[in-house]
């Protein structure tokens, strides 16, 4: 069975556990004793609550990104719905869409694909296409709405931490309005505001009518691209401070943990998601720097240090997704 239900969890969360999601282990003892440090005013590691910033990265860390992150999945699905339009004959990556050669597009010319496939859309009709797909559409293995697809651990981690005064910021590499759009249909994410979701930003025009502004889009996004190297510059953009927590799940997320290098505290934590549990969710390698694949203790340490904090699906997590209503 791929989806199970922790029949402890109603026990631990009577008893206060505000974690009760996560296994009684070094990751979450690690967690929970950075928290406490930190907002304790007596402590040498106290960070006053305008300064508690974490980065999160959201697909692969906070919403299953396999075999397709629901980004992509939304990208893909415009591309087919506007890949005959005569006026695209003839350009990428529609082309590739007509030919059957999205698969190896993306991997050549993954950045292209944001601008490209909304072109000519306005905002009002990307949100709603993106709301119809996190609604009604399924995902291929676990036949679910896409909505349903956030790590229930994460997400507490996510509660508890704003319970603590941190302010929360999710990072992606996907299209920013479809990162708005989808985390807002979760509880846990819904109450931040749209400022606290960093995506990557498709280029705007804008018309003025007789019922006001109406943004379209361009074929092209902003940079930097919000993946690697992005995701530090725009923390800087966009945040203007560094974070003293960060949570990724891939080498591309290596830049935005070494952001909180520069915080200037004591104390940080750094953490990175192993996706190690191929029965409940998926288990696969991550990229190093050099682009091989391994899923070694070394990821990202020559940009973040040697104290990144592994969390393990398999042994870290007592649930993964919400329990299937069926």
């Amino acid at each position: 069975m791929l989806l199970q239900v922790n029949m402890g969890y109603g026990r631990q969360s009577a008893c206060g556990d505000p974690l009760s999601l996560w296994q009684d282990r070094p990751a979450k003892q690690a967690i929970v004793n950075f928290v406490e440090h930190v907002i304790d005013p007596s402590d040498a590691a106290y960070v006053p609550p305008e300064d508690r910033i974490v980065t999160i990265d959201m697909d692969g860390t906070l919403l299953c990104e396999r075999p397709l992150s629901v980004g992509m999945v939304f990208v893909e699905s415009l591309l087919h719905e506007l890949a005959e339009a005569p006026q695209l004959q003839g350009r990428q990556p529609f082309d590739a869409v007509r030919q059957d050669r999205l698969d190896t597009l993306r991997k050549e010319h993954f950045e292209m694909f944001f601008g490209m496939s909304g072109a000519g859309l306005d905002e009002d009709a990307v949100r709603q296409k993106v709301r119809t797909l996190a609604r009604q559409g399924r995902h291929p293995r676990f036949e679910r709405p896409y909505r349903e697809l956030f790590y229930r651990p994460m997400l507490q981690l996510v509660s508890y931490l704003m319970q603590k005064d941190f302010i929360i910021y999710v990072l992606s590499g996907s299209d920013q309005t479809v990162v708005r759009t989808l985390c807002a249909e979760v509880a846990e994410l819904a109450s931040l505001p749209p400022a606290r979701f960093i995506g990557t930003v498709v280029a705007l025009d804008v018309e003025y009518g007789a019922h006001g502004p109406v943004f379209y889009r361009l074929a092209r996004e902003l940079e930097p691209v919000n993946l690697r190297t992005g995701k530090a510059l725009n923390i800087l953009y966009r945040i203007g401070q560094y974070p003293i927590m960060a949570i990724g799940n891939s080498a591309g997320d290596c830049d935005m943990l070494a952001a909180t290098l520069g915080s200037g505290y004591p104390s940080t934590l750094r953490l990175l998601l192993r996706h190690d549990d191929g029965q409940r969710e998926y288990a696969y390698p991550r990229a190093d720097n050099s682009g091989s694949h391994r899923d070694g203790p070394g990821l990202c340490q020559a940009q973040a240090g040697e104290d990144i904090l592994a969390v393990s699906m398999k042994d870290d997590f007592r649930q993964i997704f919400e329990p299937s209503a069926r």
